[in-house]
């Protein structure tokens, strides 16, 4: 399987109603953000989504994980070392992600954004709207 999603060493029980929540939005929207507070499981609860979703992504489950990055304006170079993408031009790091993007079926999951907000959504706007024929 394509992607860098690790996988788990322990079982996850007891959160069949969250699951069942984040897939239900997964399927209403190409974007989906989970909140709370620290500590909760939002980030076990994301990776296990991704896991059991893998199958219906082609170019597989990529986690981006942000809490060492200082700046948002860091945000798309961690995702395009995340991803791989080969840095070969002179365009900018979050054109080279939309251009890498193109055509390809993936799920992106963004750890620990909430010191890079503007940062994160600026990026996740750029790549939602240079997608192609992708819903917004």
């Amino acid at each position: 399987m394509l992607g860098n999603l690790t996988v788990a060493v322990t079982s996850f029980v007891g959160r069949r109603a969250d699951i069942a929540q984040v897939r239900a939005r997964m399927s209403a929207s190409r974007l989906v953000t989970l909140t709370g507070v620290g500590g909760v499981g939002k980030t076990r609860l994301a990776v296990e989504v991704a896991g059991e979703a893998r199958r219906a992504f082609a170019d597989g489950v990529w986690l981006v994980e942000l809490a060492t990055v200082a700046d948002g304006a860091l945000v798309a170079q961690a995702v395009s070392t995340a991803l791989g993408v080969p840095d070969q031009s002179t365009r900018t790091a979050p054109e080279q992600l939309v251009e890498y993007l193109a055509g390809r079926q993936l799920l992106l999951v963004l750890d620990n954004c909430e010191h890079l907000l503007d940062g994160c959504a600026l990026l996740v706007d750029r790549l939602r709207s240079g997608s192609r024929g992708g819903r917004r």
